[in-house]
């Protein structure tokens, strides 16, 4: 599962910002590449242990499973190489799931509000500090998560994270394949969206 989703899903359990910001930070940290200190607050370490949950949840869960092994398939056959086509599976999946969830405008409420919560840890340097919240900065006025219900945003998104590894990055002709394939797996998410968020 992807942040917003994270968030999305958190707020049934707990609407303070510092809780849904917790369950968020995982990711977020991956992101930006900050490196956090003890949490500063009891719901920001309650946030975390929720994403922690949550994901493996998410993960083993009978709709996702059949979900990427269905379009691991779909890829594949659109000529991407098995393992890309796993990455853009997984990843496709989380970030199209988000872009369903963002029509809920009580969760992007609660998003905005978990974004403007006071830090979720003590940095460990000043340069984790900066790049924590450069990066919340352009989470508050950029276009998070509603692009995410948009196939060209999220073919980018898809292409870009899985650059950062050489083993799954795609090249043109699985990019343009990808970027075909997104609507039919867009179709999917919507339809079973809710059992992709029945943990």
């Amino acid at each position: 599962m992807n942040f917003f989703g994270h968030a999305a899903v958190a707020r049934q359990v707990d609407e303070h910002p510092a809780f849904l910001l917790g369950a968020m930070a995982p990711d977020l940290l991956g992101m930006c590449g900050a490196t956090p200190g003890p949490a500063t607050s009891p719901q920001v370490a309650a946030g975390l242990a929720h994403h922690l949950a949550v994901d493996a949840a998410f993960h083993a869960s009978p709709t996702f499973v059949a979900l990427q092994l269905w379009a691991v398939r779909g890829l594949v056959q659109a000529g991407l190489r098995r393992g890309p086509a796993r990455g853009a599976a997984h990843v496709g999946i989380e970030l199209l799931l988000d872009g369903v969830l963002s029509r809920d405008r009580q969760a992007q409420a609660a998003y905005q509000r978990s974004l403007a919560a006071p830090e979720p840890f003590e940095w460990q340097d000043a340069t984790s500090a900066a790049r924590w919240q450069k990066m919340v900065g352009r989470l508050l006025t950029g276009a998070i998560p509603d692009g995410y219900r948009q196939v060209d945003f999220v073919a980018q998104r898809v292409a870009g994270a899985l650059g950062h590894r050489p083993r799954l990055a795609l090249d043109g002709g699985e990019t343009a394949a990808l970027r075909a394939f997104l609507p039919a797996l867009q179709t999917r998410v919507v339809a079973e969206a809710a059992g992709l968020v029945a943990l």
